[in-house]
């Protein structure tokens, strides 16, 4: 059974990427998004896959690395998350079941501009904030 649910874990449950052109290219939005989590912290949950085939029986993020690898500066310890579970009935998470992209958008900072996206039997693979540097929207976060 597949399952997506809300919950905050520990930073270290979680795997991510951390992106080398984060630190590189991308110096401007690194900057604007630890300042926007130094004043507010998370405002947006991280996207993950738990128990997928893609990455195996680990929480991964697929949406949200630059937001982790900020987080992991900063020292936050709690990460809040919006996580498919591929493996619910075997390997379940506790957390908020999330039925309904209403359910989803309520947890985010923007919920019109969210993007989420379902596979061919109704299954969340895909919950997309919008773009942080976009004009009006890095507004919206500090």
């Amino acid at each position: 059974m597949i399952e997506t649910i809300y919950t905050k874990l520990p930073f270290d449950k979680i795997s991510y990427l951390d992106r080398p052109e984060f630190h590189s290219n991308e110096k401007e939005f690194k900057k604007a998004l630890t300042e926007s989590m130094t004043k507010y912290g998370m405002k947006d949950p991280v996207y993950c896959w738990a128990n997928g085939k893609a990455y195996g029986d680990i929480i991964k993020v697929v949406v949200g690395n630059n937001r982790m690898t900020v987080a992991k500066a900063l020292g936050i310890k709690m990460i809040p998350a919006v996580i498919t579970n591929f493996k619910a009935d075997t390997l379940p998470i506790e957390g908020q079941v999330l039925k309904t992209d209403a359910e989803i958008r309520e947890l985010f900072h923007l919920p019109k501009d969210l993007g989420i996206r379902r596979d061919k039997n109704g299954n969340v693979d895909q919950v997309m904030p919008v773009y942080y540097m976009k004009e009006g929207v890095r507004e919206e976060y500090v």
